[in-house]
């Protein structure tokens, strides 16, 4: 089962993909970071709400992405509430139109961060609560310095930033 569970709206989709390749790819969790709509995850004729509960169960970490349109949304909510009760580390990632200076209570009482500028913040963030002895890439780190810098991204990160600059917060 995976250890990392992303949960977003379903507008969000892309965005959240997106997000899941950065893990994936940057922390070398292949087959670790659940998302819903990730076809190789959840197949025709399953009970997808039974797969989600289970996934969620499993995880080790959830991830919120958080835009205004996904805080008004019950889902989202709905599964940071499982989290929280299940005393897992949440992780609230904002973008869009909403920012961590501006989340709701309770999400305003854990450490969130803000994409894009925060995304290598996401993956020492994860490193870190997942204990993960392996060191992160020096390709990670350098490919973070260049975010954190402003400078030309590439890859996974590119990914990010194309999704990003694609979204709309209706």
């Amino acid at each position: 089962m995976a250890r990392l569970f992303v949960s977003f709206v379903h507008e969000d989709e892309k965005l959240a993909s997106a997000v899941q390749d950065l893990l994936q790819t940057e922390l070398n969790l292949r087959e670790e970071v659940f998302l819903s709509s990730d076809k190789s995850q959840i197949y025709a004729g399953d009970l997808w709400l039974q797969k989600i509960k289970e996934a969620l169960s499993a995880a080790e970490i959830v991830i919120l992405m958080l835009s205004q349109r996904s805080v008004a949304r019950p889902w989202v909510n709905f599964e940071a509430g499982a989290a929280w009760l299940a005393d897992k580390p949440i992780i609230p990632v904002c973008y869009g139109n909403l920012s961590k200076d501006a989340l709701p209570h309770p999400y305003s009482a854990i450490q969130a961060l803000n994409l894009p500028s925060e995304a290598y913040y996401l993956l020492k963030s994860v490193h870190h609560q997942l204990n993960l002895v392996e060191p992160m890439s020096s390709v990670a780190v350098f490919r973070g310095t260049l975010l954190e810098r402003g400078g030309g991204s590439i890859d996974a990160y590119e990914r990010l930033a194309n999704a990003l600059a694609e979204f709309k917060d209706d």
